[in-house]
Order: C-alpha cells, then structure tokens, then sequence
C-alpha cells in the first residue's frame, strides 16, 4: 500500500468518525471495519464503504475519478442480488477534517452507502452457531442459480474465460505463495499440485472452450464465499461482489458456485454445501458444468491460501498471529490437494412403478450419502422447455411421454450422470427404469467410472400406489403427471431383472417403516454427507 495516499485517507476516516458529517442520526460510537483496500464506516442504520486511494497489483483506487466510477458500478453489480442492501453512492464534501455527507460543494471523495447489518448475519458467523439450515442454503443455491441464469454473457471477442488465462490465474496463486519464506517446506507438495492442475485443465480446456462459446461466462458475483453472504429480509443474500477487475466477474458460472461449495466444505459442512449445490443444478440445469467443479473448487481454495500467505507476509517473522495465518494456508493447500484426488463415488438408480415413493426414498438417501439427486420427471421437463410443476398436457404415450421423448430423457439423465459422477459426487438418479436397457445403460456408466452401483427397487401395495398416485395428481404440485391410467399401464412395461442386476438390487418396501430404516442404514450406516 502506498503510505504517502493512504494518509489523507486516514485523515477523512478519523473526520468521518465525527457525528456531525452525516446528514441523519448515528449510533455512537461509530465504528470503522478496514481491509486493504477500503474502510467501512458503521453509523448505526446505515454503512458506508471509503475506498483507499491505492493503487495495487490487482486493483487500481488512485484516483478520486477512478473511485467515484467503482462506486457506482459496486451499486450497479451488487444490486442485482441485494438491491435492499445498496442504496446508491454518497458524495463527501467539505474539508477532510470536517467531512460532510451529501454536501453540494466540490467532491472530497465518495462511499458506496448501504444498510448496515448485523456481523453475526453474515454466514460464516451463522455457521459457527449453527444459524444456518439445509434450507437456507437449497433457497440460497436457488437464487443464485436465477442470478446466474439472468446475468450479462461476456461478448464473444473479450478475453473473459479463456481456459489458458483461467489457467494463469489459477499458477499465479501458486507463485503467490511460493514468496511466503515458511512455504520452502512446501515446495514439492505446490510442484506436485501444480502438476495435478496441468493435467486436469488439459482434460478440461475443450469443455471450458465450449461452455464459453455456449453463453456460461457471464457477468457473475466473483468473490462468492460465506463471508460475503448475510440474512436480510429472511434470507441469504450475496453481496460485496468484485467491482474492480471485470475480468474477475466475467466467469465460467460454475467457478462463481465453486467459491461457496469450497467455503462450506473446507468449513466441515457438508450437508449445507450439498443442499446449495443440489438446489443450484437442479434450478439451472447446469449439470455438465460439475465436470469444471474439482478444478474450480481447488483454484478458490488456492485463493484462499494466497490470501492467508499475503496476510502472513505482512505479520512478525515468528509472531502468533503469523503461525497462525501459515497454518491457515496449509490448510487450504490440503484441502486443495485433497479435492484434486482420484474418487469413484457411488451411482444409485431407482425403480418402480408410479406412487412406488421412488422420489421420497431418493430425497433420504442423498441427504445420507451426501448425493446430488437426478429426477426424471424434471429433466424431462426441461426437455421440453417447461418448468418442474408446468403441466405438459400430454396424451398418453405421447408428447412428453412417447417412446422417443423417453429415450431422450433416459439419454439426457445418462449425460447428467456421468458429469457429477466425474465432478466426484455421489448421484442417485430418480426414475421408474421399468426397462431393462434403461437400466443397463446406468450399470454400465457406473462400471465404466470405477463407481459402485446399486438398483433401489421401491414397491407398495397397489392399493397404497393407487391411493398415493391419485393424491399426487389432485394436487398437482410436483413435477410426475402420472395419473392412475399411466399407473394401470406400467406393469405391462416392466421387465424382470437379470441376473448381472439381481447382484445389486436393495428393496425397499416403502411403506413399511423397518424396510426403509434397513435400506437407509445398508446404503448409508454414516448419517450426513
């Protein structure tokens, strides 16, 4: 930082600490939050955010111009998440060692004003109280899946997500963190890690050439973890996304979900990052894209590491607090190096006839193996071009549900499959799979990965499957539009199973309360993720 422009910044700080600067009443005292590259100014009902005037390798404050423009677009881009938070840009006139707020004289500097929130809001802190649930998360990874779905796609001519600057960016945090002198113990494992990204990108560089020309870099949040998400009106929201560098914003969407999965894993929960990633795909469709996730994930965990390095750099050689950002480091290097490793996660595939609670069973079993959740009758949607719950109005055995539009949906689950399979998560892929081939199809894909299958065979009493089945379709609430005419056909598509799936087949009678605990505990003894 330069000290000579830092300063006459410091001097508007200790000004702005005046309760005479603001134009509406404060809560003394008021509080000042600094990072490198800004101070925030805590007045009670409103916060306001001072960018320094610095000059970085990775950022550009210098000048007064430079900083009113950024304001705006931080307001601008912060918005369209949290449009409550971010109440517009205020203009600070007077003197630096009497500032005032709003004032019509000449510009001194400006703030980007917002709603001041309470610290223990943010996520990272709900965490540490277990504040947040597994539906705050599915609500959050649902938002974000919209905001992704609506932003702005980079123009195809910029130079935003190209797979060899990705690249770059991802060693340059490795260089980063070869200038800490405590890293000289580390240099084989950053070697060795540096190898494991060189070969993962080189499998990945045409699937991020293709997700480019396909519309997927788009103008996302950029700085996505549990520190920059709060609880406001209810629910989490997004905000202090990168204003500075368009080049850190325009991004593959999955690299901008990546930053919170990582954050919510490294952070030992599980559970929580499978609900906002499951809530995430499912809301987007984005499936394929979890093939960019082990890389992504390891490149927001080796920004994480470079920024404990920085933060370590800047501390007494020896001190506490230097150990202490050191083994912070390491820890997201570990966690890197661990997200790069060979997996074979497991495949689970459903059958049964309508009203079977192929759906309910499989919604269990993926909270308990820590799984994404593949359905049918929502992928098929899709398809189609239509929402879970919109009615397709379909005979039977045509539109959506001929024997064509079938084999397409089988098809489309066998893609889906294979990527989150590839990004290293468990799958269980929802559907009747009354056919043979269609069940081979999953047995084989499995077989292929190195991944341990297993067929869930749901059953019932016809007169519970009638009964559950009519429920379902009066209420017409849910993605299945099988009624009891489709019920009454199934048995007539159902082909046995041979003897190659015989040896993994696990029966649930689901309406049996035992049968289903039995099955749950065979599959998954571990509860959680």
């Amino acid at each position: 930082m330069n000290a000579a422009a830092d300063d006459p910044g410091r001097a508007l700080i200790a000004g702005l600490r005046r309760t005479s600067a603001y134009p509406h009443a404060v809560t003394e005292p008021i509080r000042v939050a600094e990072t490198h590259i800004s101070w925030v100014l805590l007045t009670g009902e409103y916060a306001y955010k001072v960018k320094k005037p610095v000059r970085l390798s990775f950022l550009d404050y210098s000048t007064l111009e430079r900083r009113r423009r950024l304001c705006e677009e931080e307001v601008r881009l912060n918005r369209r998440l949290a449009p409550g938070l971010y109440l517009g840009v205020a203009v600070i006139g007077g003197t630096p060692e009497s500032p005032v707020l709003d004032d019509d004289g000449a510009p001194l500097e400006y703030a980007v004003r917002m709603r001041q929130f309470r610290p223990e809001d943010e996520l990272a802190a709900m965490l540490a109280t277990d504040g947040a649930g597994e539906d705050d998360l599915a609500a959050l990874g649902s938002a974000i899946a919209r905001f992704h779905g609506d932003a702005a796609i980079a123009a195809t001519d910029s130079v935003y997500g190209q797979p060899d600057g990705i690249h770059r960016v991802t060693l340059d945090n490795l260089a980063e963190l070869r200038a800490l002198p405590e890293s000289a113990a580390w240099r084989e494992r950053l070697s060795a890690l540096a190898g494991q990204l060189n070969s993962l990108h080189a499998s990945l560089r045409s699937l991020m050439l293709r997700r480019r020309q396909d519309g997927r870099v788009r103008e996302c949040h950029g700085d996505l973890h549990c520190g920059n998400v709060v609880r406001w009106d209810g629910r989490l929201t997004p905000f202090d996304g990168i204003e500075f560098d368009p080049a850190l914003r325009f991004i593959d969407v999955v690299n901008d979900i990546a930053f919170l999965t990582m954050d919510l894993a490294e952070r030992s929960h599980g559970a929580l990052r499978r609900a906002a990633l499951q809530a995430w795909a499912e809301t987007l469709g984005d499936w394929q894209g979890l093939r960019l996730l082990p890389y992504y994930e390891a490149y927001r965990a080796l920004v994480r590491a470079k920024v404990d390095a920085l933060r370590a750099q800047q501390l007494e050689p020896g001190s506490t607090a230097r150990i202490a950002a050191v083994a912070d480091c390491v820890r997201y290097l570990d966690w890197a190096q661990a997200r790069l490793e060979s997996r074979h996660p497991p495949l689970v595939i459903t059958c049964g006839l309508s009203g079977s609670g192929k759906t309910w069973l499989a919604r269990q079993l993926a909270a308990r193996l820590g799984a994404l959740h593949l359905r049918s009758d929502v992928e098929r949607k899709r398809l189609a071009g239509l929402a879970a719950n919109e009615p397709s109005r379909s005979p039977l055995d045509a539109g959506i549900y001929s024997r064509e539009f079938n084999d397409r949906t089988y098809a489309r689950l066998g893609d889906c499959a294979a990527a989150v399979l590839e990004s290293g998560e468990a799958v269980i892929v929802d559907a009747a799979f009354l056919r043979r081939a269609e069940r081979r199809r999953f047995l084989d894909l499995a077989a292929a990965m190195g991944s341990p299958a297993t067929i869930v065979h749901c059953r019932a009493p016809d007169a519970v499957l009638r009964e559950r089945v009519a429920a379902r379709h009066a209420a017409r609430n849910d993605a299945s539009e099988a009624g009891l005419e489709v019920l009454a056909r199934q048995p007539g598509y159902w082909e046995p199973f041979d003897s190659d799936e015989r040896a993994c087949v696990a029966v649930a009678d689901t309406h049996d309360a035992a049968s289903v605990a039995a099955l749950l505990d065979r599959l998954a003894p571990a509860t959680g993720g």
